[in-house]
């Protein structure tokens, strides 16, 4: 594994600059990426389809553009299947993509041709990391842990049940876990949350998260056997954008009702966007 500190360089020209100057107006600047999305020493880029052809170049200007880049990723699909893996293909640099980095005092070890990291779920993971204090936690999708290592680390629930059932990215949350130093916390258990989440924590779970978007729907019963009264629920789903959950949220009163439970929708939150067509949420919800 290659671990690279980031250190920027102010006095670098704006990444879309860049571009522009290395492809030398062979391109439209319009179709050129404009954002650069970097995990260790692995940058990802999405490149418009009409400029595909210049995938190579645009990935060896990315490692011109900064040296502690080793490896240029380029998005080739959404992210789907059931074992959420990123559709990836390496277009420069080091085919070693196993990569660490730090964030908002959080060590990750991933790679991301194999599991899924959104670098725009920042702000949440940083909301996250003010939750859970003395509670009992169930991650039904943990991943790598980007939702609820942070949990761990700076609020120090009493105990976060972590499900996840990609064979990869459970070896990662379990690395993590002892990166962290945080194994007193948080457990790991590999295999199907709609399963083992009410086996685990069988109405006595304070909050759930449910961080599968695409699919969150079909675990909400899941979701609601496991957490205790008074508890809460973090839904995230995607929805047009005026529609911010609502569907979402009357499905999960229809499904509580059955189950003799009430839901108050405490607030929706934008997390960001998906695609021009679909906004990325997540739904606080504290059950009665």
């Amino acid at each position: 594994m290659i671990v690279v500190k980031t250190i920027t360089n102010r006095r670098r020209l704006p990444f879309h600059q860049f571009l522009q100057k290395e492809l030398e107006d062979r391109v439209n600047p319009e179709l050129l990426p404009r954002r650069l999305r970097r995990l260790g020493h692995v940058a990802i880029l999405w490149i418009n389809p009409s400029v595909i052809q210049f995938k190579k170049k645009i990935g060896e200007a990315v490692l011109k553009y900064d040296p502690k880049i080793l490896s240029v990723l380029c998005r080739t699909a959404a992210i789907s299947g059931p074992y959420r893996q990123p559709a990836v293909e390496l277009i420069a640099g080091s085919s070693n993509t196993d990569t660490k980095f730090r964030e908002n005092g959080v060590t990750f070890h991933l790679d991301p041709m194999k599991v899924m990291f959104s670098v725009g779920n920042k702000a949440e993971r940083v909301r996250m990391s003010r939750l859970g204090a003395a509670e009992c936690v169930v991650d039904m999708f943990a991943g790598i842990g980007q939702l609820s290592l942070p949990m761990a680390v700076h609020a120090h629930p009493r105990v976060i049940h972590a499900i996840e059932w990609n064979p990869d990215a459970f070896q990662y949350l379990s690395q993590n876990i002892e990166a962290n130093k945080v194994s007193n916390i948080m457990k790991p258990h590999f295999g199907d949350s709609g399963l083992l989440a009410p086996k685990i924590a069988h109405g006595e779970a304070d909050r759930v998260l449910m961080g599968l978007i695409q699919g969150t729907t079909r675990y909400l019963k899941q979701g609601l056997l496991c957490v205790s009264p008074g508890g809460f629920l973090h839904i995230h789903e995607v929805s047009a954008k005026k529609e911010l959950g609502v569907q979402v949220f009357s499905l999960l009163q229809e499904i509580a009702r059955s189950m003799n439970l009430e839901v108050e929708l405490i607030q929706a939150r934008r997390i960001k966007t998906y695609n021009p067509q679909l906004t990325h949420f997540v739904l606080d919800v504290q059950v009665q």
